[in-house]
């Protein structure tokens, strides 16, 4: 009889020769990369859009000096900071009754304004609704100063010039390295997290074809339960791979594309990972490789015990909220290296593997990740052999149509029992 492992294997094969060479398996490619180029292309027609709407517009009914004055106030402060970070000032030709002609700005909805400045430096006047205190108020009131510390220094003929700023270039800076390196952590848990969620759900209805064509039944009588759960699990982890492979590749020769056009605009931060590109991107292929094992083998073990689709429809929302409350555990212990929570994330079998590829973007140390690795791997195994035994009593030895959500299935089987 052949052992567990070449079982595995020769279901493994069966299943990814079936898939890969199949005509959907081309639309399953193709679908990730169709989805993320109209996201781009729409994000980036829409990005300016977005930033023009979210950028606040003042009516300034004043005369032409404090006008002056307050535009030149915002393009000194704009200069030091961002185009973004001021309300945009449009003028207006002040009326007889201001006050009036304020409110008549502030409804006309073609203009579009989120407040009306008027009055003088001396004694601005802001006129809005209640929001205009936080952000416009604070704003205006910085470039107001400015404006009227820039008058009073001209009139006393007092304006000091612009000091020439000396540079001393020198590496990267600690509080640079661990922002940016927090960035990495967390880019490499999402993408961890977004392509698991994808792909490894998929687990949850893999048997429920073979169950009603009674496959499973001779596959089961041929080989053991574990080989079959785990040869189906390495079937779908070769063919996540598989895309991965064409995804990574079509991503790579686009950003190099891309980067060798705009590289006189465009500067990457010369920061890698605490532990190096090279391991961290091992890691990230071996964590990847766990936590897919690790949920698949969840997922297939529950998947396992429904019938029909139905039943897998059911499960797949309290799937999916499962993993995004894994996922947010480890999202929170990014840039902590102690306490329980951190802790907490590390040792859970599922939030470790984000934990860890976030802790090697931020830790130079290697012997955890061996452990931990280790650490998933067991599980891996206890989740394969817990879901087995628990599909062949549950199920393959239960009477027809009991599933692990049907209590009746039991009761007749204890009662022929």
């Amino acid at each position: 009889m052949i052992s567990l492992f070449e079982a595995a294997w020769v279901i493994a094969r069966r299943d990814f020769v079936a898939s890969v060479f199949s005509r959907t398996f081309i639309l399953f490619l193709l679908a990730p990369l169709i989805l993320i180029g109209f996201a781009i292309f729409f994000g980036t027609m829409t990005d300016a859009q977005d930033e023009a709407a979210a950028q606040p517009t003042v009516a300034v009914v004043a005369d032409s000096a404090t006008s002056a004055a307050l535009a030149a106030a915002r393009e000194r402060l704009a200069a030091g900071t961002s185009e973004h970070s001021f309300p945009v000032l449009r003028n207006v030709a002040p009326a007889e009754r201001v006050a009036v002609q304020a409110q008549q700005l502030l409804a006309d909805e073609h203009g579009a304004y989120s407040a009306v400045l008027s009055g003088t430096l001396d004694r601005p006047v802001l006129t809005g609704p209640i929001k205009a205190d936080g952000f416009v108020a604070r704003r205006l009131q910085l470039l107001i100063d400015d404006a009227r510390r820039t008058a009073a220094l001209r009139a006393a003929a007092a304006v000091p010039p612009p000091a020439a700023l000396e540079r001393v270039v020198t590496g990267q800076a600690a509080g640079n390295l661990r922002m940016i390196r927090r960035g990495v952590a967390r880019g490499g848990q999402a993408l961890i997290f977004t392509i698991t969620m994808l792909l490894a759900t998929l687990l949850l209805s893999t048997l429920v074809e073979e169950k009603t064509n009674k496959v499973i039944e001779v596959l089961a009588a041929a080989v053991p339960l574990d080989a079959v759960f785990l040869g189906k699990l390495l079937a779908m982890l070769g063919i996540s791979l598989v895309g991965l492979a064409l995804w990574g590749g079509t991503i790579v020769l686009t950003s190099t594309f891309f980067l060798r056009i705009f590289q006189d605009w465009v500067t990457l931060p010369d920061v890698a990972p605490a532990i190096g590109w090279p391991i961290w991107i091992v890691l990230l292929i071996l964590y990847y490789t766990t936590n897919f094992m690790l949920l698949g083998a969840l997922f297939l073990g529950i998947g396992a015990q429904a019938s029909n689709i139905r039943e897998i429809q059911t499960i797949s929302m309290p799937v999916t909220l499962l993993q995004l409350l894994v996922f947010l555990l480890a999202f929170s212990v990014v840039g902590r290296s102690s306490g329980a929570l951190a802790m907490t994330a590390y040792v859970v079998p599922f939030s470790s593997p984000l934990a860890m590829i976030a802790f090697a973007a931020q830790s130079e140390k290697l012997w955890p990740h061996l452990l931990a690795l280790a650490w998933q791997a067991i599980w891996v195994v206890l989740i394969i052999r817990v879901s087995a035994r628990l599909f062949k009593a549950t199920v393959l030895k239960s009477a027809a149509g009991g599933s692990f959500f049907s209590f009746r299935g039991r009761k007749r089987a204890r009662a022929a029992a």
